[in-house]
């Protein structure tokens, strides 16, 4: 008999343990819990490039294929297909490099894991103060979280990305922490967030990888398809009510109307980073996801990697 209490009560504390095992998480040695620490982060991500592509992926800085031409002057780039994880194309996808727009990424995943889309969000005169792509928001302007999305995905709002930042936690800093919290919860190890726009810092900017970016954008398109809703959206028109004021926007995403099947997702430029891009592209139940920075001419090397990687794909 006291076999069997012994027996029964190890596996009442398996099971306990058992089922508390998604609320923890590791952080360096301690085993932490982000509703104890009161943290605002959730979800972990499960879908690592490493775990489905290998230890290494071909550190290239060409390819070759009828009709396609051998340099990208792309500093890092990586193509990939989302489900299976195969690489069609990597170069450098390791190295640290600034990213300039593609910082908004993560400023509206923190945001979306923390409003709700129909929630409302006041605009700050220092929101407004933001330059140079903007949506040209006004001081005491309530706007929800989705049409602060479309400006960020259409015209890559940095006046709309601050208001996110200031209204989604109560405290601008608190929104940053909470942005490089996420990427090293995601296992984004080359990556760092100063800002929730990419403008170019007089002290540091902000800087990530290709693969890490890969991780961030495949992550948001499964658990926010909403986003590729937005991105691909090529007009809106935000009518006046009585928060704001009237809004008519254009996607600034040239592949949406020139490459068949590409749907988003974000552009980004700064000086200092240069022409960056992450691009989803589906053909035939297929979706490719690719990831340049720091190219000259971002356009047409997309659509020459995109083809080239529907092609391994035999499309």
């Amino acid at each position: 008999m006291k076999k069997i209490i012994v027996t029964l009560a190890g596996i009442v504390l398996i099971a306990a343990f058992a089922v508390a095992i998604p609320y923890f998480s590791f952080s360096g040695s301690e085993l932490t819990s982000p509703v104890l620490k009161e943290s605002k982060t959730i979800g972990l991500n499960q879908w690592f490039p490493q775990n489905v592509l290998g230890s290494a992926t071909p550190g290239v800085t060409a390819y070759s294929t009828p009709g396609v031409t051998a340099r990208v002057t792309a500093k890092a780039a990586l193509f990939i297909e989302t489900s299976t994880g195969e690489v069609f194309y990597s170069k450098n996808i390791h190295e640290k490099l600034q990213i300039a727009s593609l910082v908004k990424i993560m400023t509206v995943l923190i945001a979306l894991e923390n409003r709700a889309l129909d929630e409302k969000l006041l605009v700050s005169r220092k929101a407004t103060e933001m330059e140079p792509d903007e949506m040209i928001l006004l001081p005491g302007e309530k706007l929800t979280l989705k049409e602060l999305l479309y400006g960020i995905f259409l015209v890559s709002a940095n006046d709309a990305a601050e208001v996110l930042a200031e209204s989604t936690t109560g405290s601008r800093e608190e929104f940053i922490s909470l942005m490089n919290d996420k990427a090293a919860q995601l296992g984004m190890k080359n990556t760092k967030f100063v800002n929730p726009t990419g403008l170019d810092e007089d002290s540091e900017n902000s800087y990530s990888s290709a693969y890490d970016l890969a991780i961030l954008s495949r992550y948001v398109i499964k658990h926010f398809p909403v986003l590729v809703d937005i991105s691909k959206t090529e007009h809106v028109y935000l009518e006046k009510t009585f928060d704001h004021q009237d809004y008519d926007m254009y996607s600034g995403i040239n592949l949406l109307t020139t490459y068949p099947g590409v749907v988003g997702f974000k552009t980004g430029y700064t000086p200092e980073a240069g022409l960056t891009l992450i691009t989803l592209a589906k053909k035939n139940g297929h979706e490719v996801l690719g990831v340049m920075l720091g190219s000259e001419n971002r356009r047409e090397e997309a659509r020459e990697l995109l083809d080239y990687s529907f092609k391994k794909i035999g499309i």
